[in-house]
């Protein structure tokens, strides 16, 4: 097999670890998955470059419970369907609301 050899130009320095890394990158991984991986992580960088990037779950959780107080949780646990619509309508999955009820639960237990 030939091997052939690519010079790549960066932005901002490269230390001696990510140059070893890319090296061994390319030298232990097909050709078709690294192309396959860096569209993953161009269109990921467009993405939260752009704004437009969806959080993950466990972000979308945190955000939502991170700051309720126990008397807000109670509130929200008492008014639930409204609290299903709402976060319905926000794109919320079934699942996510699952998680998002289940520390509401806690944090109304804890005084």
């Amino acid at each position: 097999m030939e091997k052939k050899s690519l010079e790549l130009t960066v932005n901002e320095d490269l230390t001696d670890l990510q140059a070893k890394k890319i090296r061994e990158y390319f030298r232990d991984v097909p050709i078709d998955e690294i192309l396959s991986g860096l569209k993953f992580a161009k269109n990921r960088w467009s993405a939260k470059d752009a704004g437009i990037l969806k959080v993950g779950r466990k972000s979308i959780i945190q955000k939502e419970v991170h700051s309720v107080t126990s008397e807000q949780a109670q509130w929200r646990l008492k008014n639930w369907k409204m609290m299903i619509a709402n976060y319905r309508r926000r794109g919320y999955s079934y699942p996510t609301i699952s998680r998002i009820k289940k520390i509401l639960i806690q944090k109304s237990k804890k005084k």
